[in-house]
């Protein structure tokens, strides 16, 4: 418990960093929607050029190819020696085995304090302390609407201060209890931000539960968030797709993996990619955790996903089209000079 205390500690300077930079925005735009696409941007334009250092590492990795091919002839049955001499030939050239998920696991890292941001926006980008929106919680519980319900349940007011969205949905669309928090000094009417984005309440989790789909006074409010979670599926297969078709040499590889089928005197001695292999488990893995934290946090989660995805589609042909098109053709050059040189070798 007090190493998880101990992390969520650590994530304090990145709450205070999001959360400043997204009031910043909201400030400047006033659109909860926008801040979102707009913070999402900003934080793949700073991961960028951690996409090619990944790439720069892929080139070394595939350099280095021949060397590990001739550790497994000279070791073959010693896989202990292979893994001890082969992370000594990576170190000695500055490449990483596992920089091909790094950008995956960074963005784990850093989705944790999004995620709370997301969950309690007042806190985190308004600033609201979070005694106060307890206060507000307990106020929000004891007030009544026409029907003589509480504007929140009881669970909603005491997770108040980690789960705003109750709480602004109540402020919202009750006047009266707006007027009773601010007249309390418990916040300001600048601080209750307005999750609202292309008519759809942001604030909201999209969900598969045919009573809210299909009920009456519900349908209209969740309907149009299955948008979110069909959007990161298609954008998300999207982006897998154009990173597959982007990947370094990825033709070569094609094709001797084709040579070692054809020919079972090959099998094996084309090297495997372990940064690949781990690249293709996250690959697994992303789509599934993006699509449960899709239907498990409010909308505006999904927002986050689908911008996120197209913003990966743009970084990986900006990365192959300024960079990796560029290091293939002088690999190639350099092929066709060496194999002409030995052609000429073999004639004089």
């Amino acid at each position: 418990m007090n190493m998880i205390v101990f992390a969520m500690g650590l994530m304090n300077p990145l709450y205070t960093a999001f959360g400043g930079i997204m009031r910043l925005l909201y400030d400047l735009v006033g659109n909860y929607g926008v801040v979102i696409i707009l913070f999402t941007i900003l934080v793949r334009l700073l991961m960028f050029p951690m996409g090619i250092k990944q790439q720069k590492n892929t080139f070394k990795q595939q350099a280095l190819q021949g060397e590990i091919a001739e550790l497994k002839r000279i070791y073959p049955d010693d896989k202990q020696k292979q893994s001890q001499v082969q992370m000594e030939i990576y170190k000695k050239h500055g490449a990483s085995p596992l920089s091909g998920c790094l950008p995956a696991i960074l963005q784990l890292i850093v989705i944790w304090p999004i995620f709370r941001i997301i969950q309690a926006p007042l806190r985190h980008i308004m600033h609201v302390p979070a005694e106060q929106l307890e206060e507000i919680g307990v106020l929000l519980h004891g007030l009544t609407d026409s029907a003589g319900e509480p504007l929140i349940t009881q669970r909603a007011a005491d997770s108040a201060a980690t789960m705003n969205i109750p709480l602004i949905n109540a402020l919202n669309e009750h006047g009266f209890a707006l007027a009773e928090t601010v007249n309390r000094g418990l916040m300001s009417l600048h601080d209750l931000i307005d999750v609202q984005f292309l008519g759809m309440n942001l604030g909201f989790t999209p969900t598969w539960r045919p009573e809210l789909l299909f009920g009456p006074d519900t349908w209209s409010s969740y309907v149009p968030l299955l948008s979110f979670p069909i959007l990161v599926v298609i954008t998300t297969l999207i982006q897998m797709k154009i990173t597959r078709l982007t990947m370094p040499n990825r033709k070569k590889r094609a094709e001797e993996k084709e040579r070692d089928k054809k020919n079972p005197a090959r099998a094996g001695q084309t090297v495997e990619d372990k940064s690949e292999s781990m690249m293709k488990s996250m690959n697994i893995m992303m789509p599934i955790f993006m699509l449960w934290t899709t239907f498990s946090l409010p909308a505006a989660m999904g927002l986050y996903w689908i911008i996120g995805n197209i913003m990966m589609i743009l970084q990986s042909f900006s990365i192959y089209f300024l960079f990796t098109r560029k290091v293939e053709k002088m690999s190639q050059d350099s092929n066709e000079r060496s194999q002409e040189i030995e052609v000429e070798a073999a004639k004089a």
